[in-house]
């Protein structure tokens, strides 16, 4: 007390703070969950200013939370650094603690399309002593991206109940999102009801005012009109989608790409206008020094001028063996049933057995979850 007191500190003051640290840590917890990323971000600039937290006892479990706000902010190598040093912490760390690591690792190793060893890591927690509606969303997540839609919809039911009971408005819109696209890669349903759907999807975007989250829905949306050949109205939403987006981005140019594609095929956009989109696409591609979709719009260059002979040769010259060095099968799988269908045509029988080696028969979509 009277070296306190010679240092003009407040004991009890600071022992209030001490207790203070568990209690924000948890509500900082709760906002990444919540996708409060506004709130996140003020508490994180916080967090890095308050010494009491080395001394706290809660100090792995701030550097945990923090990994997580990393990867959800798409800071990766961040989150890698602090990643390798709680697993040289193990030992210290309590079970909760044990098990939200291995949460970290899940959602990174996702972020690197290592869908198989994230869920590996998700399915290793002890959902009784750690489980929000985040794991859930992010293990559903996982299914999807392994083409498994009915582990995907389980475990987006699991989330979706959770984010319902905190009344999480974003992570419903998340997770219905996934859910009605596992639905409709499953079954041919009535198309009304899936537009109802995407419709209540599109009003509680306004209502919770997020226009990110709107157009991913409008590209999905956008896709399943593509899918049955609705052209012009699959056109208007891709359209809706890219005026919602930054334009110097990828997302950007997956639903300009998605534009292009409707407008060629249903033949409402002139030749030049086309072209002018294509070029638009690879610029933006150049830019940001994005290959796939530089591939991607020199192929619809040479659709668009019917210039079928190049359009092959550089199909498998050029794009397709880029998209397989780089693990873009979704995209690949596509091109692959192209140039099957074409060497078929061309009865190049042997070209057509090789090429069905890759082929595999799962929907195309690039889809956003």
């Amino acid at each position: 007390m009277l070296l306190a007191q010679k240092l003009s500190i407040n004991l009890e003051e600071e022992a209030a703070s001490l207790k203070n640290v568990k209690k924000k840590l948890d509500q900082w917890k709760e906002m990444i969950i919540s996708q409060d990323y506004s709130s996140a971000t003020t508490v994180y600039h916080e967090f890095q200013t308050n010494e009491m937290i080395a001394i706290s006892g809660y100090h792995l479990y701030y550097l945990l939370l923090k990994a997580i706000y990393y990867l959800k902010q798409n800071s990766v190598d961040n989150a890698v650094e602090l990643i390798d040093f709680l697993d040289k912490k193990r030992n210290k760390l309590n079970n909760y603690e044990e098990n939200l690591l291995q949460h970290v690792k899940g959602i990174y190793y996702m972020t690197i399309d290592e869908h198989l060893k994230s869920i590996d890591l998700l399915k290793s927690i002890n959902f009784d002593m750690y489980s929000n509606a985040m794991v859930y969303y992010d293990l559903a997540a996982a299914y999807h991206h392994i083409h498994s839609p009915v582990l995907a919809y389980y475990y987006g039911e699991k989330a979706l109940n959770a984010y319902k009971q905190r009344n999480y408005f974003l992570g419903v819109i998340d997770t219905e999102n996934l859910m009605l696209i596992e639905v409709e890669s499953g079954q041919h349903r009535n198309f009304k009801e899936t537009k109802e759907q995407y419709d209540e999807l599109i009003r509680l975007c306004d209502l919770c005012n997020s226009p990110e989250k709107k157009a991913k829905i409008l590209h999905n949306y956008a896709y399943e009109h593509l899918k049955r050949k609705k052209y012009r109205e699959a056109g208007k939403l891709y359209k809706a989608s890219m005026d919602l987006k930054q334009q110097k981005s990828n997302i950007y140019l997956l639903s300009l790409e998605g534009y292009v594609r409707c407008g060629n095929e249903g033949g409402f956009i002139a030749k030049e206008a086309l072209l002018a989109l294509v070029e638009e696409g690879l610029a933006v591609a150049t830019e940001i020094g994005d290959p796939l979709y530089q591939h991607v719009f020199w192929l619809h260059y040479y659709t668009i001028l019917d210039l079928e002979e190049k359009y092959y040769f550089y199909l498998t010259k050029k794009a397709l063996p880029y998209f397989k060095e780089h693990g873009f099968f979704v995209t690949m799988q596509r091109y692959e049933r192209e140039l099957f269908n074409y060497y078929l045509k061309n009865n190049q029988l042997q070209k057509a057995v090789e090429t069905a080696d890759y082929i595999i028969n799962k929907d195309e979509s690039t889809l956003l979850v």
